[in-house]
């Protein structure tokens, strides 16, 4: 009996410990943010960072620490905009520079090519990158790196025509070119700089989006540079003979196949090798795939299957003001090709002419097809609305750990002086004098961070002022002349249910104290 009495003791023990690690090892649902090294130079990390985990409720961000050359904010359709930054204090637009490096890299770990840094001292001087790792794991957050679609600036092959994809007629490949990752130099960069990422920086994941062949399924996809001839040769493949018939007759067999091919083979290859010297630096780094649906690049998820460790889906429809139906098709060919227990993470786009019903929306299919977290398309571009739409959203589809806000937007205030308006795509309310806006406090008594979403303009210098309860809780000038929406923070108010909450705001000059969004924080309760 005793004996019984211990052994039906130590299965209660080992049934517990297992449950115990079931549910230790169930990953938690991932809330990711990429971040700019300019904005975080221009708005700061810690304002960044206030901003994505109370409005969207961020649980990981990532520096794109390599960046290719491209307008910022991300431009809207031709004909639209102006697309300026929302919430930069600093600027209303930014030029990327072409594939600069916004981390110090270790240079002795490459060879022949090295890392371009900026050509601003103010973003060639800060290791960016370890700004947002120190920050971030301040916070308790998961942090990561991206490298962009291009890792090499175009003057780098411009000047190194041995470095470029030709074309079957010897022709550079693309109006600036393109790198050919089959050419020994190259290849050795790339080695060196995810090597770089992995061996001195503490992330947790390491992303990209590189795209190393063109897409397409013709010969004009397939890059004919004499590294490409030497390896295909390697492979088995007679590509420097295969140029000529295929010149000829551009759907030649079995000489079209064998390139196509090739192109798939060598992608493979490359993605492994730099897999590979990643979890030589760290073996614990998760390897996130930006998967562009670019399958024709040569692409093929399943030649990475056992490499690729989680998948960021990458999709920007949403941000056209309209749903596409293939995010769930999409979610499945991945797991078709994966395996169903890597995590995918879908891009949720947050910006241009994307809507709250759109992100919630876009939140909810990702969920009930088994996501396992969801990646914000970009901050940088993103409104506010559009922020608190990710936690309302994640809250609505039923995701633990996340609550919805408990504020309300002012236009739905009673007003008083203010009048409905626009700025920064971001619809608020304005006055040109005096204005006012009450509602009645329906939620429970206790103490509140109350936040208010605010324009500070450069063209005067207005006032708000906040009042609970017929007494004034804070009053600021709006003087810091940024043009953008910023957030005013005010901590451990006291408010009873029924209380009339109460702004005004003075317009002065030009200035027409705009405001947005009043929150309230419980301090009281996790959010």
């Amino acid at each position: 009996m005793k004996k019984l009495i211990i052994i039906l003791i130590l299965l209660f023990w080992i049934t517990g410990v297992k449950a115990q690690l079931s549910q230790k090892s169930d990953p938690d649902f991932e809330v990711s943010a990429s971040l700019y090294p300019w904005d975080v130079h221009d708005e700061g990390i810690n304002v960044m960072l206030d901003n994505l985990t109370g409005m969207a409720g961020v649980n990981s961000v990532y520096l794109i620490a390599v960046m290719h050359q491209e307008h910022r904010p991300f431009l809207g359709p031709e004909g639209t905009g102006p697309w300026h930054y929302i919430h930069n204090p600093a600027r209303p637009e930014w030029y990327a520079e072409d594939s600069r490096a916004y981390f110090h890299p270790q240079m002795s770990l490459y060879g022949r090519i090295k890392p371009f840094m900026s050509d601003n001292s103010w973003l060639s001087e800060t290791d960016w990158l370890k700004v947002v790792i120190d920050a971030a794991r301040a916070r308790g957050l998961k942090v990561g790196v991206e490298v962009s679609h291009t890792y090499l600036p175009k003057s780098i092959y411009k000047n190194n025509p041995e470095y470029q994809q030709i074309d079957i007629n010897g022709k550079p490949i693309g109006p600036m070119g393109t790198p050919c990752p089959n050419n020994p130099d190259i290849r050795e960069y790339l080695l060196a700089l995810y090597g770089d990422l992995a061996r001195n920086y503490d992330v947790d994941f390491v992303q990209t989006c590189m795209l190393l062949f063109p897409d397409g399924y013709t010969r004009n996809s397939i890059c004919f540079c004499e590294s490409c001839q030497k390896e295909a040769k390697a492979m088995g493949f007679d590509m420097t003979a295969a140029i000529p018939v295929l010149r000829d007759n551009p759907n030649a067999q079995p000489q079209l196949d064998h390139a196509l091919n090739f192109k798939r083979t060598t992608t493979s290859k490359i993605y492994k090798m730099v897999i590979d010297r990643i979890y030589k630096e760290n073996p614990k780094i998760d390897f996130r795939i930006n998967d562009l649906n670019n399958r024709p690049s040569g692409l093929y998820l399943e030649d990475l299957k056992g490499y690729i460790t989680s998948v960021h889906m990458s999709t920007h429809t949403e941000q056209n003001g309209y749903e596409r139906s293939d995010r769930k098709s999409r979610m499945e060919t991945i797991r078709y090709f994966l395996g169903p227990d890597v995590p995918l993470i879908p891009g949720i786009p947050v910006r241009i002419f994307a809507t709250p019903a759109i992100v919630k929306s876009s939140i909810k299919i990702s969920v009930d097809n088994g996501a396992k977290g969801i990646a914000l398309k970009h901050y940088d571009g993103a409104s506010y609305s559009l922020l608190r739409a990710v936690r309302d959203g994640l809250s609505a589809a039923g995701v633990k750990g996340f609550s919805s806000h408990s504020g309300m937007e002012v236009e739905s205030m009673k007003l008083n002086g203010y009048i409905p308006d626009s700025c920064l795509i971001e619809h608020c309310v304005k006055t040109t004098g005096t204005g006012s806006a009450k509602s009645i406090f329906v939620n429970e008594s206790g103490i509140y961070d109350v936040q208010i979403s605010y324009v500070d303009e450069k063209d005067g210098q207005g006032t708000i002022n906040l009042s609970v309860g017929g007494k004034q809780k804070s009053s600021w000038k709006l003087n810091e002349d940024t043009d953008c929406w910023k957030v005013k923070t005010i901590r451990n108010v006291k408010i009873k249910k029924g209380d009339e909450i109460l702004i005004t705001g003075i317009a002065n000059g030009k200035e027409c104290a705009r405001v947005d969004y009043i929150d309230f924080l419980n301090i009281n309760q996790k959010h």
